[in-house]
């Protein structure tokens, strides 16, 4: 029965891929579970706590949601007309949309630049913590951000870049798979090293065989502008995060 239920999503969301990468990735990555689908959509659970919607219609999606456990605090919809009907019901604190970016090609080249990447370990979530912004409601609360750091560095997902012992910057996956974290301390910034970290983070995500993408805010265009540059194809639709 799962193997039917994730075929039909995976049929489902290839009709709009550039819209849906971030659930294909997911289920390629094994990081979503597929609780509920048909031929006009489908419901997934990511990380054990992100509950996501793809949906034909708002009909659909109202009642992929209703099978949306109450105590929910994060969900994703991948259609933004969809927004307001679900937000009613959902009532949450913060909602945000953003594009998908991702990148198609088995391999990516990474400059020699003369700088280390490390692994991140636990004790560097301290000193990582106070130069994120988390957005959200945890938007400024740094021992949040230490605390969400704790979590994806013990999946091995951040890594660091340093030029001797100084630290220069960050990057990493979130626990849905998108590409994110990325930091360049300022006194290293419009060195073209936002650049070579997503370029790293493309890389590390091709070797674990998962889909690189990331999720960039509505009008941030500097950073659209990034992907593109990288040759990452970016979605001409919205996607919605919606938490409380």
């Amino acid at each position: 029965m799962r193997k039917k239920l994730e075929a039909m999503a995976v049929d489902y969301l290839r009709q709009q891929k550039n819209r849906n990468i971030n659930l294909l990735s997911a289920l390629q990555g094994g990081l979503a579970e597929v609780k509920a689908a048909t031929e006009r959509g489908c419901l997934l659970c990511t990380a054990g706590r992100i509950w996501q919607i793809a949906a034909a219609d708002t009909q659909t999606a109202l009642e992929f949601f209703g099978q949306v456990p109450t105590d929910a605090t994060m969900l994703e919809v991948q259609d933004t007309i969809q927004i307001e009907p679900i937000a009613q019901r959902f009532q949450p604190a913060c909602i945000e949309t953003y594009y998908n970016a991702w990148y198609e090609k088995a391999s990516i080249t990474v400059p020699e630049i003369g700088i280390q990447v490390h692994t991140a370990q636990l004790e560097d979530a301290p000193r990582l913590a106070p130069y994120y912004h988390m957005p959200g409601p945890a938007a400024g609360d740094v021992a949040s951000v230490e605390h969400y750091l704790y979590d994806r560095i013990r999946s091995g997902a951040v890594f660091y870049v340093s030029l001797g012992d100084a630290l220069v910057g960050f990057a990493g996956t979130h626990e849905e798979g998108s590409i994110g974290l990325l930091t360049v301390l300022p006194a290293y910034r419009r060195r073209g090293l936002g650049t070579y970290l997503e370029q790293v983070a493309i890389q590390r995500a091709l070797e674990r065989g998962h889909i690189p993408f990331g999720q960039i805010a509505e009008h941030n265009t500097a950073s659209l502008a990034l992907q593109r540059s990288l040759g990452m194809t970016v979605s001409k639709e919205l996607v919605c995060w919606m938490e409380r």
